[in-house]
């Protein structure tokens, strides 16, 4: 429900400084889920700091040089992406293999998860043991942008928010 007066405000928030690095991994440490939303270059935290079955979303990276996360999450992930173009991108660069072979942690793409014809968390190797995580890599799709801008101006117009701009 969107009306103000029966929305809950969220109070208990805390902000961790990048430049706090315990403050950083007592949080990593005890998130169930992790979003990270940057533009960076530099991995933001260890990869063996997340807690087996903690998820992460990584939609801020999008170049070959950018990373939010390392080689250690990413190798310890069940690994899901939007779109192909994604393996390109410094966060999946240990993913890249000669040949152009697929490794064994990279599950598919976002979409075939939706219909179900993949399932996350239940990867396993010869000796029955899992990815400790799991990590869904997006770096954006024009149809996401579109989807996304249509339905802002369906809701809005919906509302009578907002100012009509002509162009």
């Amino acid at each position: 429900n969107t009306d103000s007066k029966t929305q809950t405000p969220i109070t208990d928030i805390s902000i961790r400084l990048l430049s706090n690095e315990e403050g950083v991994r007592d949080a990593v440490e005890s998130a169930d889920i992790i979003a990270t939303t940057t533009n960076t270059c530099t991995p933001l935290f260890r990869g063996d700091w997340p807690k087996p079955g903690c998820h992460i979303n990584g939609v801020g990276s999008y170049t070959p040089h950018m990373r939010e996360v390392d080689d250690a999450l990413v190798n310890r992930c069940e690994v899901l992406i939007d779109t192909k173009e994604a393996l390109d991108v410094g966060d999946l660069s240990c993913l890249k293999r000669e040949g152009g072979e697929i490794p064994s942690n990279l599950i598919g793409l976002i979409g075939d998860a939706l219909v179900g014809n993949i399932q996350l968390g239940t990867q396993r190797d010869d000796n029955n043991n899992g990815a400790e995580c799991t990590f869904f890599k997006s770096v954006g799709t024009a149809i996401q942008d579109v989807v996304s801008a249509h339905l802002t101006v369906e809701n809005a117009t919906k509302k009578k928010i907002g100012v009509t701009v002509e162009m």
